[in-house]
């Protein structure tokens, strides 16, 4: 069993290193405004996709949410009303988090929540227009841009999570891929709940390192609450909370025999499934009156959705977890890539980047062992990539989103070993250029991680 070994601070934590806060900072403000950039400048390149309407309808849940035990929140009240499954179900359809977050992006630009009907998928635009379902184009732009900074802020997550993981240069590297990419940039000029998801899981992998780099209970709960939202989002970070309690319990069995840290991070990641789990039931007063019951129902609720968009549309439809995985490789190896903005040629290059950085990681893990900052933060981005291959029933893009985050640290990580290496050419050149022909063992230290 490998030891976990005291991994690196944060730059932030290591006492005489304050001067690099406002480097970090500094550079994470660069990136959000070149995120944002990218972003807000999209947000109008497109029509209306009907999925659009439904996102912007349900912000009012927002408004809801203070009243929880309220009619709104009994499925029973839509079931009533009756109409078409969709509308009756509504509140298994999905979680609550993205129409949160919409409605906050909508009162914090100083709009008032939409109020506008439910899409009726069943009849065309004409229909839906006529019976008040469609958003006007300024409550479009407006849920668009909500998404937009979630997208950015995502972005900016990306960096410290490369940062942590190889250097500042790898963490630019894999922030700016991210930023540049065009499924990042279609998802976060999207007025839906995809982007709130891809920042659940990037802070979700921060509070993971930052765990493993001092196991306290403030963090152990808070890698849980963002588990528990992510799962609000889009219930797949739910599972997400199974790896990381598997290394709980390995750490809390070899902490028991070696070492008293190991052991705090062992209780700390088994607490997380409970916290997680806490927190998505709070988020979403549908579930208050069966919370099991009403969980099930969204699972099943998800399935069945699936299933009807396999047959409606059998050309997405997914049979088996190796076409799953082929579907991957297409999407983001040839449909979607940032290098295939300048070239075709080079799209599929990007998958073989990331490969070789997620290799590195691997081995950065296997060397620093299972229970530091690298391993949790790998568990969170591998899980949710892995639980979005293992659950992908259809082919939407959308559903790959959570895959690249893990593509673009695999890349920031390839990009930091990189800058990484020629910092010790660099060092070795300027050595033997003044005479001084360096030790192998000591004369080029190891550039650090933070």
């Amino acid at each position: 069993m490998p030891v976990r070994r005291p991994a690196p601070r944060t730059t932030t934590e290591v006492p005489g290193t304050r001067r690099r806060v406002p480097v970090d900072a500094l550079l994470a403000l660069a990136i959000f405004l070149v995120a944002c950039w990218q972003f807000l400048g999209a947000v109008d390149d497109r029509p209306m996709h009907r999925d659009e309407a439904r996102w912007i309808h349900r912000a009012v849940y927002i408004r809801e949410l203070a009243h929880p035990f309220g009619a709104s929140w009994d499925e029973e009240t839509w079931i009533r009303q009756g109409g078409t499954r969709d509308e009756q179900y509504r509140l298994r359809a999905q979680p609550p988090l993205g129409s949160y977050v919409m409605g906050l992006g909508f009162l914090l630009q100083g709009r008032d929540l939409p109020d506008i009907g439910f899409w009726n998928m069943d009849h065309d635009d004409a229909w839906n227009v006529a019976h008040g379902n469609q958003p006007s184009p300024a409550e479009i732009t407006t849920g668009r841009r909500t998404s937009a900074i979630a997208g950015a802020l995502t972005v900016v997550a990306v960096f410290f999570i490369g940062a942590r993981l190889t250097n500042r240069a790898g963490g630019a590297i894999g922030a700016l891929f991210l930023a540049f990419h065009p499924l990042m940039i279609y998802l976060a000029t999207f007025a839906g709940s995809d982007a709130v998801l891809a920042l659940t899981v990037a802070l979700a992998a921060v509070a993971a390192y930052r765990l493993a780099d001092r196991p306290t209970a403030p963090r152990a709960v808070l890698l849980g609450v963002l588990l528990g939202l992510g799962g609000a989002t889009k219930l797949s970070p739910l599972a997400v909370t199974l790896p990381l309690a598997l290394l709980g319990g390995l750490a809390l069995l070899w902490g028991l025999r070696r070492d008293r840290g190991t052991l705090r991070l062992g209780v700390a990641l088994l607490a997380v499934p409970l916290v997680t789990a806490a927190t998505f039931i709070a988020s979403y007063p549908y579930l208050w009156r069966d919370p099991v019951g009403h969980t099930r129902a969204l699972f099943s609720y998800r399935e069945w959705g699936m299933d009807v968009q396999g047959a409606a549309w059998p050309q997405v439809a997914v049979e088996t977890r190796v076409e799953a995985l082929r579907r991957v490789g297409v999407r983001l190896g040839h449909e979607w890539t940032a290098l295939g903005r300048i070239s075709d040629q080079f799209g599929a290059l990007e998958l073989a980047i990331a490969l070789a950085g997620l290799v590195v990681l691997f081995g950065i893990v296997l060397r620093r062992g299972l229970f530091g900052a690298h391993a949790l933060a790998a568990a969170v981005l591998a899980g949710q990539a892995a639980v979005t291959i293992y659950g992908l029933r259809v082919d939407w893009a959308r559903y790959h989103l959570p895959i690249l985050l893990l593509v673009a640290t695999g890349v920031g990580v390839a990009g930091g070993q990189a800058w990484s290496g020629l910092r010790r050419l660099w060092a070795l050149r300027a050595a033997v250029r003044h005479g001084q022909m360096p030790s192998p063992r000591t004369a080029i230290p190891e550039p650090s991680a933070d």
